[in-house]
């Protein structure tokens, strides 16, 4: 008797256990779900389209996948044309460690957001990737900083 008792609180644990597993696998599949959402609204962002109103978008997005369904040499197309935009963007990013002095005034702070750099707290420097990289020097010039460019 005492056997059968130990056998289902064992039983009992292991459920408990796969419930708590089968938790973390749903949050794990909707923060990989959110993730992507966030990156398809980016590349939106990049393409210049998101001015548009929803519907037009929308609509946009639905003409598109007719097109894919009847011809791939579009598919393949757009895959090179994308391809050679972001690959484009990359080469001309710079990795970017800015530190100052003494505390910056806020247009510096925000002149440094506006090339999308961030802020560390912990290590107290600005970092990030920054396309432009001349015209945040010329930005800069009057603020006492020490700014790293990693290769």
């Amino acid at each position: 008797m005492q056997n059968v008792v130990e056998q289902k609180v064992r039983l009992e644990q292991k459920k408990n256990r796969l419930l708590a597993e089968e938790t973390r696998l749903k949050l794990k599949e909707r923060k990989m779900r959110t993730r992507h959402l966030i990156e398809v609204g980016g590349l939106v962002t990049k393409a210049g389209l998101d001015y548009l109103a929803t519907n037009t978008l929308y609509g946009a997005l639905l003409s598109i996948a007719s097109s894919l369904e009847t011809n791939q040499v579009i598919k393949d197309e757009w895959t090179k044309i994308g391809k050679t935009k972001l690959d484009q963007e990359q080469t001309t990013k710079h990795a970017v460690i800015l530190k100052f002095e003494q505390e910056p005034s806020s247009e510096i702070r925000q002149a440094v957001r506006k090339y999308g750099l961030k802020w560390n707290k912990l290590r107290t420097e600005w970092y990030g990737y920054v396309n432009d990289l001349d015209s945040l020097k010329v930005e800069l010039n009057t603020a006492a900083h020490n700014l790293e460019i990693i290769n």
